[in-house]
């Protein structure tokens, strides 16, 4: 069964600097910090790598900050609800939902692998009404590593189709270095999009198995992805 794993910012929406403005704010009253986040990167990166990194250079020990993780997260994607509700620059990217409706309407399996941890994703999905695509994924509060979020992804797919399938039917959908990175290390091909935050350049020097510079071609897209 053809499953396709998206990717979440720059690859079907973005919601600009709110988000950094709510962990922030989730940092402060979980940690009582939010430490250099201004100065931190969220593209292709993880809730949970991101968060180590601020939190050990403010000089938490490892095993406090992972105690404390389950917590931030559920604070950060409440914080982050609100603010979406008022926050006039989210966008959806180019193509989006028009290609999520064809594949559906082809019984693609539409799964997700993002950086994004689990309640920060579907804040933003349901900010953007695409939460119903949607009925597996693996998040970035599990690992900080992709390919094994493609893995627990691959998983739950099986779970999700009650039956095996192949990785030469997994697709992953990004917009960034670390996305196909993470499908190369775990054997499946990988659709890159320029709709992010990388340049073009940079990207194809990754070498995906494609590149295009947005979804917004539906019938090139599909035709791709369940080729």
């Amino acid at each position: 069964m053809r499953t396709i794993l998206f990717d979440i910012d720059g690859t079907l929406l973005k919601a600009g600097f709110i988000v950094k403005e709510a962990m922030g704010q989730a940092l402060k009253d979980v940690f009582g910090t939010s430490g250099r986040i201004m100065d931190a990167s969220f593209i292709g990166a993880t809730d949970i790598g991101v968060v180590r990194a601020l939190m050990t250079e403010a000089g938490f020990e490892l095993t406090e900050i992972h105690e404390k993780l389950g917590r931030l997260f559920e604070v950060y994607g409440g914080i982050l609800e609100v603010k979406l509700r008022t926050w006039t620059k989210f966008q959806l990217c180019s193509g989006v939902p028009a290609i999520l409706d064809e594949l559906d309407s082809r019984d693609a399996l539409l799964g997700l692998v993002t950086g994004n941890c689990q309640q920060g994703a579907f804040a933003k999905l349901g900010k953007a009404e695409l939460t119903d695509y949607f009925s597996f994924g693996a998040f970035g509060d599990e690992s900080d590593d992709r390919a094994e979020l493609c893995s627990y992804a691959h998983a739950r797919a099986e779970v999700e189709a009650n039956k095996s399938i192949s990785k030469s039917d997994l697709i992953l959908v990004g917009d960034s270095p670390n996305d196909v990175k993470a499908a190369k290390a775990y054997g499946i091909r990988a659709l890159c999009v320029a709709s992010g935050w990388t340049p073009v350049e940079e990207l194809k020097q990754e070498n995906p198995t494609w590149l295009r510079s947005d979804l917004s071609d539906t019938g090139e897209i599909v035709d791709l992805l369940l080729s």
